[in-house]
């Protein structure tokens, strides 16, 4: 039996009410794998919320099927006033859990939904709610025995700490194992999901001390790229003061990162592949190659797989990059990460406040099509919210309401772009935004309509 004590819900202190948890765990006949022995299989419920950013959360092993509520001779006991004395039923089989509620006062749910007698399907990763806490079915409980893992600011180079779950944690644990390797990385993850965090994994695992150089190469003009990259010689082209070196050059012996690699025309991926592949570059005005030794790594949001299919990237430079993938899954797959970093962000923003059950499940059970750029823009416009009406607890109110996808639109044209980039008096920026694109969306455009932007302003 687990057993787990809680204070009042309505008591405006998360601390003290997770400070109060025990945990017992009683043997029972039916403990340990339920589906013939297959290993891993060891279904629990996890809890999320409340929980401590830097503690191991509750974990509860499952039974075939359990009884939970107050009553102390239930299978799972959770003492919380807005639980019912029995609340529901939990079967548990090897596709999921089978969900009843027993008539309580407070309803049970499970991704949102309310549970009846009548029972609901929840799968593995299935968030349920009873009561004032939030509970991850999971496969393998014993993954999520210990606590969120943090990597310092100071130890990455960022401005923040990064904390990650079990799921990220194994995408970390990936990484640190291929850190010693030459071989060059190629990090795929949608915008927002950690992808930098990842190369700079990359280079602080590395036993000496070394440069890092980190670039969004979509956001280079593409009449600056050679130069960016490569560097240049004094007077080799107008305004050329000073000789400068180059991102290749500056991250000599260390690591260097470029970003959004897949928004390079063919034509700089061409000059990109020359450098890769003799692990030389000539500077502007140069008379002579350079070598250089870096650690390569790549990222991109895109399928370049697929790219490479569509004939929209070099497939020999795919493979000079993809020497070794790493990927980083989405916030959304990663619901043991949501509570952990939200209040991470609400105790470095504002730890005056706390969420309310409701507040959490939704952002447990949000898309974060922008991962954690999106949670901690959600996060900032609650506490604005919740500030501004003098709540201490952030509810589901205070959240943002969720924006409506952009209606498609058909691939842009050269007047579009010429257009835009006149109405904006030459300014890309302003011209993407008209464009209702990225600032390297609309680079890219340009690059494959043969448009150079320096001729619009």
């Amino acid at each position: 039996m687990s057993e787990i004590a809680t204070t009042d819900p309505n008591v405006p202190d998360p601390s003290d009410q997770i400070a109060q948890i025990t945990q017992t765990l009683k043997p029972g006949p039916t403990d340990g794998p339920i589906d013939g022995g297959r290993a891993p299989f060891r279904p629990a419920l996890v809890r999320i919320f409340p929980v401590l950013v830097d503690q191991p959360p509750v974990v509860c092993s499952m039974r075939r099927k359990c009884r939970l509520g107050r009553d102390p001779s239930l299978d799972l006991v959770i003492d919380d006033g807005s639980v019912s004395r029995r609340h529901a039923v939990l079967s548990t089989s090897a596709r999921g859990l089978r969900v009843f509620d027993e008539g309580s006062t407070g309803g049970t749910f499970v991704d949102g939904q309310r549970v009846g007698k009548a029972g609901v399907w929840a799968d593995f990763g299935a968030v349920l709610r009873f009561g004032a806490t939030l509970w991850l079915a999971v496969r393998d409980g014993e993954a999520y025995r210990a606590a969120p893992r943090r990597l310092a600011a100071s130890f990455l180079g960022l401005p923040r700490d990064v904390i990650a779950g079990p799921t990220l944690s194994r995408v970390w644990d990936q990484t640190i194992r291929i850190a010693t390797l030459a071989a060059p990385v190629l990090v795929l993850g949608e915008s927002g999901s950690g992808k930098e965090a990842i190369a700079r994994l990359l280079h602080a695992t590395r036993a000496a001390k070394s440069p890092f150089v980190g670039l969004n190469v979509a956001a280079i003009p593409p009449t600056l790229f050679e130069s960016v990259l490569f560097g240049h010689e004094k007077g080799a082209f107008t305004g050329a003061a000073a000789a400068h070196p180059g991102a290749f050059q500056e991250a000599c012996g260390g690591v260097l990162f470029l970003d959004e690699v897949a928004d390079l025309g063919l034509d700089l991926q061409a000059k990109l592949l020359r450098a890769i592949d003799l692990n030389q570059i000539r500077p502007i005005g140069a008379r002579a190659d350079v070598n250089v030794d870096v650690r390569l790594v790549s990222a991109t949001s895109r399928d370049l797989a697929a790219d490479c299919a569509a004939g929209h990237f070099r497939k020999d430079l795919y493979y000079r990059l993809a020497g070794l993938i790493v990927s980083v899954p989405p916030l959304r797959e990663r619901r043991d990460d949501v509570l952990v970093l939200a209040q991470s962000i609400l105790a470095d923003e504002a730890p005056q406040l706390f969420l309310g059950a409701p507040a959490a499940e939704a952002l447990a059970l949000g898309q974060w099509d922008g991962n954690v750029r999106n949670l901690r823009y959600a996060l900032s416009h609650a506490i604005g919210q919740a500030v501004a009406a003098e709540c201490r607890e952030i509810g589901v109110k205070h959240l943002p309401k969720e924006r409506a996808p952009a209606s498609p639109q058909g691939p842009l044209t050269k007047d579009q772009v010429r257009s835009a980039m006149a109405d904006a008096k030459g300014v890309a920026t302003r011209a993407a935004a008209a464009l209702d694109v990225s600032r390297a969306t609309f680079y890219r455009v340009c690059a494959r309509l043969g448009i150079e932007t320096d001729s619009l302003r």
